[in-house]
């Protein structure tokens, strides 16, 4: 083999290496066995705060531009509206024993979701309490290592008038 034929072969096999990995698909981040584990952390964590009315410790658990979508009311952004939502869920409407079962916990990269179906109390001062219960959806976004909410929405499973009058 000639010198000028050997620098041809040595090139060749470099432009198809090249080409081969500029065609291969970026290496994607796997959501592993641990990020279901840390999330599901993060749900006894938000469970104990809430039926706690630690609103501080609630809203640690959130990104700074959180987006949260309670049921017949607007949207609510960020962790300063957050923070007046829920000091009033949980000391005017006087929301407690919150149970949050895990259906589902599944993610791709930074981003995962986890589902499933919640029961809460309502004990106001004055008037009457009611239970209610439903379905909820957390996205949440892994911030340099920590999962945390980003998106929120649940639903009552009860009508409107029997949400409101049921104990």
């Amino acid at each position: 083999m000639t010198r000028t034929t050997c620098v041809w072969a040595v090139a060749a096999v470099a432009a198809v290496a090249l080409m081969a990995s500029a065609c291969a698909a970026p290496k994607s981040e796997e959501f592993t066995q641990q990020d279901g584990t840390n999330i599901r952390q993060k749900n006894q964590e938000f469970v104990q705060a809430f039926n706690a009315k630690d609103t501080g410790k609630i809203l640690e658990l959130y990104t700074e531009n959180s987006v949260f979508m309670p049921p017949n009311m607007p949207i609510i952004r960020g962790k300063e509206a957050l923070k007046n939502f829920y000091t009033d869920m949980l000391n005017r409407l006087g929301a407690n024993n919150l149970r949050l079962d895990v259906a589902e916990v599944s993610g791709h990269g930074p981003i995962a979701y986890q589902t499933g179906p919640y029961e809460l109390d309502y004990k106001p001062a004055t008037g009457a309490g009611r239970h209610d219960r439903g379905k909820y959806l957390f996205v949440l976004r892994n911030m340099n290592g920590t999962w945390r909410l980003q998106y929120t929405m649940w639903n009552s499973d009860l009508p409107v008038e029997a949400a409101r009058t049921t104990d």
